[in-house]
C-alpha cells in the first residue's frame, strides 16, 4: 500500500456506467494556455486579521462567481497557477489562499486542525466571501470540509480532491493500521522530497512545527468531524486516484457519508490538478457548471450518433 501519500497530488478516473468525453475545441485551447497568462494578474496579495498576514492569489473578473482554493500540507498557493486561467476563463473569480504557516501567510503560534480553520474562516470573512464554491487538495481538502460543515449556507459546490479522511473510532484506527502505513513526519518529509523540504523552510514558506500536530491529530478518532459531515448541505465531488493508498480506500466511505456526493476515481498517485490537469477539468467546469458565469471556455458535451 502507498499509505497516506497526501503531500503528493492525484489523478482522476471516470465515475458511473460510462465516461462522457467533454473535450471541446475551446476547453482544450483553454486547458493548454501558457503559464505567463497566469503570471500577468496571478500575483501574491495579503490581508491583516489580528495582527497576523494571510497571502492569497487572485485571478478572473470581479464580476465571476467566486471560487476558492485551498492547497496541501507543505504546499501553497503556487500550486494551482496552471489550472486558475484555465478557471478564470471559465467564468469564475478565483481565490487561492495561503493556509496558516505555508507560503507567505504569517505563521500560528500553535497549529491544530481547529486553528487553520479558524484562520481561514477569519481571512473569507475579510476578503467579504460570503457564498462561494471550494475546491481543497489533500489537508485542504480535509478543511474544505470543516468549512463546509462550520458554514453550510457560504458553501455552493465543494470538490475534495484526495484528502485525508481520519478514522470515526478505536476500531477503525485498527483497520486504517492493518490497510496502510499511517501519517508520519518522517514519511510526510519522504513523500514531499527531502530537498524540496529544506528549500521551502530555509525560505520560511513552511512551518515544520505544524507537522507533528496536524499528523497527529490526522490519525487519531474524529467522532466529531464525522458528525460534522451531515451538516454539509452542498453539491461535493470527491476526487482521488485509485492507488493513492488510504486516501484512495477512505475515499469510498466519506463518499457515502455525504448527503449529495459523488466519487470519481482518476489518474494515478496524489497530485491529481496538476499531474493530470486536462482530466481534472473535464471533470471539474462540468460539476461546477452550475455555478459558472461565464460560458466561453466551458466544455460541450458530446452527444451519441
Amino acid at each position: 500500500m502507498a499509505g497516506w501519500g497526501w503531500l503528493h497530488e492525484y489523478e482522476v478516473s471516470a465515475f458511473g456506467p460510462t465516461q462522457t468525453s467533454y473535450h471541446s475545441e475551446s476547453f482544450l485551447r483553454c486547458a493548454q494556455r501558457s503559464d505567463a497568462t497566469v503570471s500577468e494578474n496571478w500575483r501574491i496579495r495579503s490581508v491583516e486579521i489580528q495582527g497576523r498576514k494571510t497571502a492569497y492569489r487572485v485571478v478572473g473578473g470581479e464580476s465571476g462567481h467566486p471560487l476558492v482554493l485551498l492547497h496541501a500540507f507543505g504546499s501553497n498557493s503556487g500550486t494551482w497557477t496552471r489550472i486558475a486561467t484555465d478557471l478564470a476563463d471559465a467564468g469564475f473569480r478565483v481565490i487561492a489562499i495561503d493556509l496558516p504557516g505555508h507560503g507567505r501567510s504569517d505563521w500560528l503560534e500553535r497549529y491544530s486542525l481547529a486553528s487553520m480553520e479558524d484562520a481561514l474562516r477569519l481571512a473569507l470573512d475579510q476578503l467579504g466571501l460570503h457564498q462561494f464554491d471550494l475546491i481543497g487538495h489533500s489537508l485542504g481538502g480535509h478543511l474544505a470540509l470543516r468549512i463546509a460543515a462550520r458554514f453550510p449556507n457560504r458553501v455552493g459546490r465543494l470538490v475534495v480532491e484526495a484528502a485525508p479522511v481520519p478514522p470515526r473510532n478505536e476500531a477503525e484506527v485498527e483497520t486504517m493500521a492493518r490497510e496502510g502505513p499511517q501519517p508520519s513526519l518522517w514519511r510526510s518529509i519522504r513523500l514531499l522530497g527531502f530537498k524540496r523540504l529544506i528549500r521551502i523552510v530555509l525560505l520560511r514558506q513552511f512551518d515544520l512545527r505544524a507537522s507533528s500536530p496536524i499528523l497527529s491529530e490526522l490519525k487519531n478518532p474524529m467522532p466529531d468531524w464525522w458528525l460534522g459531515l451531515d451538516k454539509i448541505s452542498s453539491q461535493c465531488l470527491v476526487v482521488a486516484s485509485p492507488n493513492d493508498g488510504l486516501i484512495s480506500s477512505r475515499a469510498k466511505h466519506l463518499t457515502a457519508r455525504l448527503r449529495n456526493a459523488q466519487l470519481k476515481l482518476l489518474g494515478t498517485g496524489h497530485h491529481l490538478h496538476t499531474n493530470y490537469r486536462e482530466a481534472f477539468l473535464e471533470v471539474l467546469i462540468p460539476f461546477l457548471r452550475p455555478s459558472c458565469r461565464g460560458e466561453a471556455y466551458l466544455p460541450e458535451r458530446k452527444t451519441d450518433g
